[in-house]
């Protein structure tokens, strides 16, 4: 079967589950690289990688550790070398032992994309890792959430909402949409075959998408957080539920024949949970909830979307509401770019209205009806948001 994927002109086909791009793999398009994507695998050796079993560790060469490079096959095929060409290579795991993580440990707002696949018959149990700070434990998770991995045929080990693939590790399950009626995960493909997971991450606010689905969204802080970190096994971690940058980390949890490809990363400027995103679901009636299919090599942010400071720094604005049979007013205390949204909490009804260097805002039509929910922005930052509604 053949066909094209939108947005960065990947061309693939389908050989038995396993995903052959058209064009090379551990290897960025243009338009990826146009887009600011940086590829944290070179496919060819271990540059800008380390083993978790040293802090001073330079890498990790081929002859040592419990990591391999080798071709299309595999080790657990006989598949001991790797090929010249990185478009043929994988990192795989050989045996228990080490994790790998990225040198570079600044990554808190991003866009991490991997493919990965379990081999036939082996449980492959690992997970990505993100936030991780070698600086604070050499362990796996004081410091860092995980994205769960295993083999979708090993049903026995998906039983647990908070272990199953794809799930936020002890901390956040999957959405219902995207599990069985045991837990096991809906959206996973079989043994043997390559999976797509993503992870987005801005400001401690994250989703996980598996094979171009949202699996999942969790916002660090919340007191829905709070309580889940509070039942985990990382309750007595003070790093881990505060929001900090740090490296991606590939877990090595003792399941041999683990394989990874395909690992590159977008730093986010732009936040895909803002007002002016594209990747907001509108029809969920929420304004915190990005949209359910999201693919692989769909780029955030799309051509045309300008990207937001760097370092964005708001001043406290004041901001008056006033509701008549009339309409609404806003007005601020100066003048400025906002962004007003209203949707009635039922998620029935939604509009956005913007001005443009203005202090106020005059909104015609009758709000005596059911109870709005209004929120106000200014650039990226949420100025208020309030019930409205007159009798």
């Amino acid at each position: 079967m053949f066909f094209s994927l939108v947005g960065t002109g990947f061309a693939q086909t389908q050989d038995g589950g396993i995903y052959v791009s058209g064009l090379p793999n551990n290897a960025l398009t243009a338009d990826e690289a146009k887009d600011g994507y940086e590829l944290l695998w070179n496919g060819k050796d271990y540059t800008g990688w380390v083993l978790n079993n040293s802090k001073s560790n330079p890498g990790a060469p081929d002859a040592a550790g419990n990591w391999t490079i080798v071709n299309t096959k595999g080790v657990e095929s006989g598949d001991t070398h790797k090929s010249a060409s990185p478009d043929s290579n994988m990192l795989e795991v050989v045996s228990a032992g080490s994790s790998l993580f990225t040198k570079d440990a600044s990554f808190l707002n991003f866009d991490w994309k991997v493919e990965w696949q379990a081999t036939v018959g082996a449980a492959g149990n690992a997970g990505l890792l993100y936030y991780y700070q070698i600086a604070v434990s050499t362990e796996n998770n004081p410091t860092a959430a995980e994205y769960q991995l295993q083999n979708s045929q090993w049903v026995d080990e998906w039983k647990s909402l908070l272990t199953t693939a794809g799930c936020n590790y002890e901390m956040t399950p999957l959405l219902p949409s995207r599990k069985n009626s045991d837990n096991s995960p809906n959206w996973l493909r079989a043994e043997g075959h390559w999976n797509q997971s993503r992870i987005i991450s801005y400001q401690g606010h994250c989703a996980h998408y598996g094979n171009g689905l949202r699996l999942l969204e969790y916002q660090k802080g919340t007191p829905a957080y709070q309580t889940a970190f509070a039942a985990s096994k990382y309750q007595t971690y003070a790093t881990y539920p505060t929001i900090h940058a740090g490296s991606f980390f590939i877990q090595d949890h003792g399941q041999p024949q683990m394989k990874f490809r395909n690992l590159r990363v977008k730093r986010l400027t732009d936040n895909p949970w803002g007002p002016a995103s594209p990747y907001l679901n509108k029809a969920s009636g929420k304004d915190s909830t990005l949209i359910d299919t999201l693919a692989f090599d769909q780029d955030l942010f799309p051509k045309g979307v300008s990207n937001l400071p760097k370092y964005l720094i708001v001043p406290r604005t004041a901001v008056k509401i006033r509701t008549s049979s009339e309409g609404l007013s806003i007005e601020f205390s100066e003048a400025g770019n906002y962004t007003v949204t209203i949707e009635d909490v039922r998620g029935m009804r939604y509009s956005i209205h913007k001005v443009k260097q203005a202090n106020q805002i005059f909104l015609s039509g009758k709000f005596n009806g059911s109870p709005r929910v209004l929120t106000i922005w200014k650039g990226d930052k949420k100025l208020t948001e309030s019930i409205i509604g007159v009798k």
